[in-house]
C-alpha cells in the first residue's frame, strides 16, 4: 500500500511536467502501425503529446494490409490537421488477416467525405531514412504491430542503429504467444540479437478496461484528440461491444508507459524489460493520466506567467466580449500568440492577425512547438503588409534573433509564408477568397475615413477583432506541400 501512496504522489507532482509544452521535447518517436483500433488511440494520444515530437508513421501489415492502413493514418492526420507529418507504406506479406479484420476494416479513424490527410510519402524504408538523415536527436521506435519494418531497416542500414535508443513494442510477457509476435517470427528474433534495448509494454485485461466510464473521462477534458476517439468509439458497433463485454488497451498503454512509467511495473531480463500497468492503480486513475496527456496539446508554452492570463477583468472590454467563445473555438495557443502579438506590434491589426494565424497553423501541420520551424515570408518590409510578419515571428518562435525567419526580396499581394521542419517544406497562403475580402474591406476603411486618421485606425481595430474572432485557421488558408520528393531523394 505504501507502495501505491508513493505512486500516486509521484505521478501528481510529475504530471505538471510530464505533459508540459516544450520547444524542445523529450521523446522523439517515429511509429509503425498495423491499424488495428487501439492504434487509433494510441496515436491520437502520442499526436497529442507536446512533450512528445512524431517524425513518421508507417504502415505495417498486421490487423490491416499497408494501404488500408495508410488510409486510417490519414485520414486521422487530417482530422487532427497534422498533415505535415510523412506517412510511409511498408511492403505486404503473405500472412493471413485476422479473423477480425473486416470489422476493423469499417471504422472510419477520420472524415472519409474530409479534403483528405497527406499525400503518400513513399516506401517505409526509404522513408525512414530520410526522416532519420539529418535528424539530430537519437529516436525511439514504437511499434505497435509486428517488429517487421523496423527489422527490414535494420538489415538494409545497420548503421542507424547507433542513432535508436530504444523499442517500445506491444506485445505479450510470453512474447511467442502474442498476436504482434506471430505476425512476422523472424523479425523479433532478429532485432532480440541486434542489441537494440527492446521495451516490451504488455497489456493487464484486470487494469485496463475500455468502457463507457473510460470515454466519458477522456470526452469531459475537451481535447480535440479525446473527441476524436470519442467520436470513433461511439459508433453502434462499438458501443455495443461495449456493453456486451468490456474492451481492453493494449497498444494505447504504449504512450502511457512512454510518458509516465512510473505507473508500471517492470521485469528486465537480459536485452528486454517487459511493463504493465500496477494491477493495483484503479482505472479512473489511468483515465485521468490519459485525459492529461490529451489535453497536454493546449496548453500553451510559457516562459513568464505560471498560466497565460484569460480572465476577462485583465482584458478591455472589446477583447473580453470575444475571449471565452474564441478560445472555445481556436484553442489557448492562438490567442496566446495573437495577444502578444498585438501587445508587441502596438495596435490590433489585421495582417498580424493573419501572420499569428497561419503561424499556429504551420505548427499544427507539422505537430511541433515554438522554435522549431524556418520561415519565408513574402511580405516584404513595407506596412501594412509587413505587419504579417509580427504575428508570424510572435506565433512560431522564428525570429530575427532565433536567426529562424527569412524576409523574401519577392513581395506577394497575398499573405504568404513557406515553413520547413526536418528537410520538409510546404507553403501556407491566404485563399484569394479571404485576401480579397482583407483588401476590399481595407479600401472601404480609406475611402470612409481616410488614410491613417483616427477614424481610420478605429475601424481597422474592429475589423481586425471580427477576424480574431470569426476567422477560423483550418479554413483561411491554402497548404501547398513542396520539396516532398519520392522518398530517399533530395528536397529541393
Amino acid at each position: 500500500m505504501k507502495k501505491i501512496t508513493g505512486i500516486f504522489l509521484l505521478t501528481a507532482m510529475l504530471c505538471g511536467t510530464v505533459f508540459a509544452h516544450s520547444g524542445k521535447p523529450k521523446y522523439h518517436v517515429i511509429i509503425d502501425t498495423d491499424g488495428g483500433l487501439d492504434d487509433m488511440r494510441a496515436l491520437s494520444m502520442f499526436l497529442s503529446g507536446n512533450d512528445i515530437r512524431v517524425l513518421a508513421i508507417t504502415c505495417s501489415q498486421g490487423t490491416l494490409l499497408p494501404g488500408s492502413v495508410f488510409m486510417k493514418v490519414s485520414s486521422l492526420l487530417s482530422a487532427l490537421h497534422h498533415e505535415g507529418i510523412p506517412v510511409g507504406i511498408s511492403a505486404e506479406t503473405n500472412a493471413a488477416l485476422p479473423g477480425w479484420a473486416s470489422f476493423e476494416e469499417k471504422i472510419p479513424w477520420g472524415d472519409p467525405a474530409g479534403s483528405g490527410g497527406p499525400d503518400f510519402t513513399g516506401e517505409s524504408l526509404a522513408l525512414l531514412n530520410e526522416t532519420l538523415r539529418d535528424y539530430p536527436d537519437k529516436l525511439t521506435l514504437i511499434a505497435l504491430g509486428s517488429l517487421k519494418t523496423y527489422a527490414d531497416w535494420f538489415r538494409e542500414n545497420p548503421g542507424i542503429v547507433g542513432k535508436i535508443d530504444r523499442i517500445i513494442w506491444s506485445g505479450n510477457h510470453e512474447i511467442r504467444s502474442g498476436y504482434n509476435y506471430m505476425a512476422h517470427p523472424e523479425s523479433y528474433e532478429f532485432i532480440n540479437k541486434s542489441g537494440i534495448k527492446l521495451e516490451v509494454v504488455t497489456g493487464n485485461s484486470e487494469a485496463d478496461p475500455l468502457n463507457l466510464h473510460y470515454l466519458n473521462a477522456i470526452r469531459n477534458t475537451g481535447s480535440v484528440y479525446a473527441e476524436r476517439i470519442v467520436d470513433v468509439h461511439s459508433r453502434d458497433e462499438i458501443t455495443k461491444m461495449m456493453e456486451e463485454g468490456p474492451l481492453y488497451m493494449h497498444d494505447d498503454l504504449v504512450p502511457l508507459y512512454l510518458t509516465v512509467p512510473l505507473i508500471f511495473d517492470t521485469q528486465t531480463t537480459p536485452g528486454t524489460t517487459f511493463a504493465s500497468i500496477n494491477r493495483l492503480i484503479p482505472s479512473e486513475f489511468i483515465y485521468e493520466l490519459i485525459g492529461r496527456l490529451l489535453i497536454s496539446a493546449t496548453i500553451t508554452n510559457n516562459r513568464v506567467f505560471n498560466t497565460f492570463p484569460v480572465d476577462t477583468n485583465l482584458y478591455k472590454p472589446a477583447y473580453a466580449a470575444i475571449l471565452n467563445e474564441t478560445i472555445g473555438k481556436f484553442g489557448p495557443a492562438e490567442w496566446k500568440a495573437i495577444s502578444l502579438t498585438n501587445e508587441i506590434h502596438g495596435h490590433t491589426g489585421i495582417y498580424s492577425i493573419i501572420g499569428a494565424k497561419m503561424g499556429i497553423r504551420a505548427m499544427d501541420y507539422f505537430n511541433v512547438g515554438i522554435n522549431n520551424l524556418s520561415v519565408t515570408t513574402f511580405a516584404g518590409n513595407d506596412p501594412p503588409l509587413s505587419c504579417f510578419n509580427d504575428g508570424i515571428q510572435i506565433s512560431t518562435g522564428a525570429t530575427i534573433g532565433q536567426g529562424l525567419i527569412t524576409i523574401s526580396d519577392s513581395i506577394s499581394e497575398i499573405p504568404s509564408a513557406i515553413f520547413e521542419f526536418n528537410g520538409r517544406k510546404v507553403r501556407i497562403s491566404a485563399t484569394p477568397e479571404i485576401a480579397e475580402q482583407m483588401q476590399r474591406e481595407i479600401r472601404y476603411g480609406v475611402n470612409t475615413y481616410g488614410s491613417l486618421t483616427d477614424p481610420y485606425w478605429l475601424y481597422i481595430e474592429d475589423l481586425a477583432i471580427r477576424y480574431w474572432a470569426e476567422f477560423d485557421r483550418t479554413e483561411i488558408f491554402s497548404i501547398e506541400a513542396m520539396g516532398v520528393p519520392a522518398a530517399g531523394k533530395e528536397a529541393n
